[in-house]
């Protein structure tokens, strides 16, 4: 081999190398976004909570995010009185189970159908926080299985944060019933940021 080949090879491997060290410190300076913070939800920038007779008092969420854990303390006002919740929430994808904030019923504005907790599992995805569960009701004969996305984004102004509702509904293909459901439509829930 000559002394040109070796030297082309070499050279071609020290920059794949500076490149690939260049891209991983690249990767590394990407940090993931710190929802930390109390949120006010803000009625007018979101697609939800716009009925007339919603709460005047505006729903509001601290949120606590440290490593892989994510913890959400939401209050809200029902007839004049606090309620509060708190659920948990594991980026690494470990799983989690707490009490049931979305779910699918046939009777809108009603607890019925509503499971006390629900399994999930959250990870990222780009600058989105994603958490995913699965709801089974009853409808039947058919066996209907709804997969029910939820998204967290801070945007980059750093004093806004998205939640999207998203739901996808398929039959079980084992079930002789006939179902035809289109997905529905995101609800997207707006936050505005009162204090870090």
């Amino acid at each position: 081999m000559s002394f040109a080949k070796i030297q082309s090879i070499s050279l071609f491997i020290g920059l794949a190398g500076c490149l690939a060290v260049s891209y991983g410190q690249g990767n590394k300076s990407r940090t993931k976004p710190d929802l930390s913070g109390t949120w006010i939800f803000d009625r007018d920038r979101s697609n939800v909570g716009k009925s007339k007779n919603a709460a005047t008092t505006p729903e509001q969420i601290k949120i606590t995010h440290s490593g892989p854990e994510l913890k959400i303390r939401r209050i809200v006002f029902v007839n004049g009185q606090p309620e509060e919740t708190e659920s948990v929430y594991f980026t690494d994808e470990r799983g989690e189970t707490n009490p049931t904030t979305a779910w699918i019923t046939t009777n809108p504005g009603s607890q019925v159908g509503r499971p006390p907790e629900t399994k999930s599992k959250t990870s990222w995805s780009g600058d989105k926080i994603v958490t995913r569960s699965i709801f089974r009701p009853p409808a039947g004969g058919a066996i209907i299985e709804f997969q029910i996305i939820v998204e967290w984004r801070l945007l980059s102004d750093g004093k806004t944060l998205t939640h999207t509702t998203r739901t996808i509904a398929k039959r079980d293909p084992m079930s002789n019933a006939i179902f035809v459901a289109g997905n529905g439509a995101d609800f997207k829930a707006v936050y505005s940021l009162v204090s870090k």
